[in-house]
């Protein structure tokens, strides 16, 4: 697990050492062991040449030198930078030792290398598991930048100057100090929509993430290769599939938790209390000779919901040395600037306050924790699945329903919070999501506020539907109805919402996280079945829980889901009204993202009263002004470019 970086000349000029080595510095966290930059086919210390590729080193598999990178091969025919872990590492080493290849190191960074050097970029195919990598062949004069299936590594990149750039994380990128820092109003839409920026766009109009699944080719000179797919979702999607039987999903998922267990240094597992770090838990304890090490939070203070009792009942029951860690509200709120620095662009998914907290207590033991991440996409567990299964139902009666359900839930109280506040709000979003098709229920659910909302907040500018318009094309990639909504899941919110929020805060403490939820097999096992063996109106997981029977405690299988929520809107009305007045600026957002000022001044007084509950959005804008704040501010240190322009001029 590591941090990457680089440069390669399109027109023959040369690549310097000097800014690669700042890009490769600003990934420091993510590889605090060591870091290296190398020019290959130029002399060791040269300080330009056609390609330069940077790295920084969390040591995990193989702690020696012969591991370091960037690795070469010994006949000068390939370089690989190389951030993750490939869990099929020991079956593809025997294979390419039948091949004739010697290996000088046990990493899986060596096996990467030498399997794109023997089977070229169609090596991508054979990886199980999470990654992001510039592999320069040589011979070809070819760089492939590549992530994996489902988007656990990021890659960010840029073409400028005459030059394809590429970096780990977006702050590292933007240090090369030749990527211009325009704001990308598409990217601002589609983050006041679903409170994250997803791939290919960044909040930089010339900073691209290279989408997961894909590999971009570039070979000098002239421009790059548009990304292709390596691997297709819907090329292992069925949906008429028999229904597997609960032990064949048990089987895969203990499998997916064993390959995930090599490494020489201290490794242990997150234990939320909920159904998947309960599963994962209990498979790593049949597995290792020592009980695991594992981490929970223990939230003190009214209005939580805290799930520490559960995961203690998980730990006792597996004989696990836990860790549980005391949070309370102060201590969530002084989270909130490490937490939202650690993006590079906003990002207003609250939970990764408390992800942030549980990073950096855990890296004081580990180096490697196990997490049951991406369990709710993949097999049906999210509000989301059930919702929609609803709309699906009542969407017949369409727009007359809809008028009557706003009409019966005007009257009701629109303050935030939860019990009967949260109950008539998730009635509000079920009743302004009956829509005459499922892409359009499933943006109105997905979305932090309404269509209607963000066009009397930012009047000036167009709501062009852009949100909707990726969720619409993804149905229509996958070629269904309901039964497709886990992989557009998988495929849209996954990647960048989740996956994001669990890399930036567990890397930023130099911690790996390992999701043996998102082993291919047992992704693609599940998406084989039909949306009725996972999820109902009524129910979730249905599968998953009968596969863990017997495996997990049953009053973690019958507990509903509750994931945790930390109460930003609450917040925003109380303790952290001071913070928002001096962060958020009416004027600054006029000028960054076209919100109008008299708008937002009545949300928060609203907002304040609780007569109506606008948390989401305004945490959103919150987070929004304070990654423009700590842009600005790295700007005028000299630690990045100034940012040039807002969308509203």
């Amino acid at each position: 697990m590591c941090g990457i970086a680089g440069a390669l000349s399109l027109d023959g000029s040369p690549v310097g050492r000097h800014p690669v080595e700042a890009m490769v510095e600003a990934l420091a966290h993510r590889g605090p062991d060591e870091g290296a930059v190398v020019l290959p086919g130029e002399a060791p210390g040269a300080a330009s040449g056609m390609v330069a590729l940077g790295h920084r080193r969390l040591r995990v598999i193989d702690l020696s030198p012969a591991a370091a990178q960037p690795m070469g091969d010994p006949h000068g025919r390939g370089w690989i930078t190389y951030n993750g872990e490939i869990y099929n590492a020991g079956e593809l080493r025997v294979d390419l030792e039948r091949r004739g290849v010697r290996f000088r190191s046990r990493s899986d960074t060596e096996v990467a290398l030498m399997a794109m050097i023997t089977w070229g970029p169609a090596a991508l195919e054979r990886f199980n598991g999470m990654f992001a990598l510039a592999f320069w062949d040589g011979a070809a004069r070819r760089l492939t930048l590549a992530r994996d299936r489902f988007g656990e590594k990021p890659l960010y990149y840029a073409v400028v100057e005459g030059r394809l750039l590429f970096a780990s994380e977006l702050d590292a990128l933007v240090r090369h100090g030749g990527v211009p820092t325009d704001i990308d109003p598409h990217a601002l839409e589609l983050y006041l929509t679903f409170g994250f920026i997803p791939s290919p766009w960044s909040i930089y109009r010339a900073a691209l993430k290279l989408p997961h699944a894909c590999r971009l080719d570039a070979r000098p000179p002239g421009a790059p290769a548009a990304p292709v797919r390596y691997y297709r979702l819907e090329d292992r999607l069925d949906g008429a599939a028999p229904e597997r039987p609960p032990e064949a999903v048990r089987d895969a998922l203990a499998g997916a938790v064993r390959r995930r267990l090599d490494a020489d240094v201290p490794l242990g597992a997150f234990l939320s209390g909920g159904i998947d770090s309960a599963a994962v838990v209990a498979f790593m304890r049949r597995s290792l000779a020592r009980p695991p090490l594992t981490y929970s939070m223990a939230i003190r203070g009214a209005g939580y919901f805290d799930e520490s009792a559960r995961a203690r009942a998980v730990a006792r029951a597996e004989g696990t040395v836990h860790h549980e860690i005391p949070v309370d509200a102060d201590r969530l709120q002084a989270e909130i600037p490490a937490a939202l620095d650690a993006f590079g662009e906003p990002f207003a998914d609250s939970s990764a306050i408390a992800s942030s907290i549980v990073a950096r207590e855990a890296r004081a033991r580990l180096t490697v924790a196990l997490s049951g991440d991406g369990g709710d996409e993949v097999f049906g567990g999210y509000r989301l699945y059930r919702a929609l299964a609803a709309m699906r139902l009542l969407a017949p009666a369409g727009g007359p329903l809809r008028r009557a359900l706003r009409l019966l839930l005007r009257p009701l109280p629109s303050r935030h919070g939860g019990g009967a506040a949260g109950i008539v709000q998730k009635a509000r979003k079920l009743a302004d999501g009956l829509s005459a098709d499922l892409a359009g229920s499933h943006a109105a659910w997905m979305s932090i506020c309404s269509a209607q909302a963000r066009r009397a907040l930012r009047p000036g500018l167009s709501d062009e539907g852009l949100g909707r318009h990726l969720i619409e094309q993804r149905y229509r990639r996958f070629g269904g109805g309901l039964e497709r909504t886990l992989a557009v899941e998988i495929d849209l919110p996954l990647p960048d919402d989740m996956l994001a929020k669990v890399d930036r805060t567990s890397m930023r403490h130099g911690l790996e996280v390992r999701a043996p939820f998102l082993d291919p097999q047992v992704v693609e096992m599940a998406l084989a079945l039909p949306p009725a063996a996972h999820f109902s109106i009524l129910s979730g997981k249905r599968l998953l829980r009968r596969a863990l029977r017997g495996v997990v405690p049953g009053a973690v299988l019958r507990a509903p889901k509750r994931g945790f929520e930390v109460p930003v809107g609450d917040w925003l009305a109380g303790p952290l009204a001071g913070m928002f007045e001096e962060v958020v600026s009416p004027r600054l957002l006029a000028d960054v993202a076209g919100v109008e000022p008299r708008v937002l001044r009545s949300w928060v007084a609203e907002h304040r009263s609780r007569r109506a509950d606008h948390g989401r959005t305004l945490w959103a804008l919150f987070a929004l002004c304070a990654w423009y704040r700590g842009a600005r501010s790295r700007a005028a240190r000299g630690d990045a470019p100034m940012i040039r322009a807002g969308v509203a001029g």
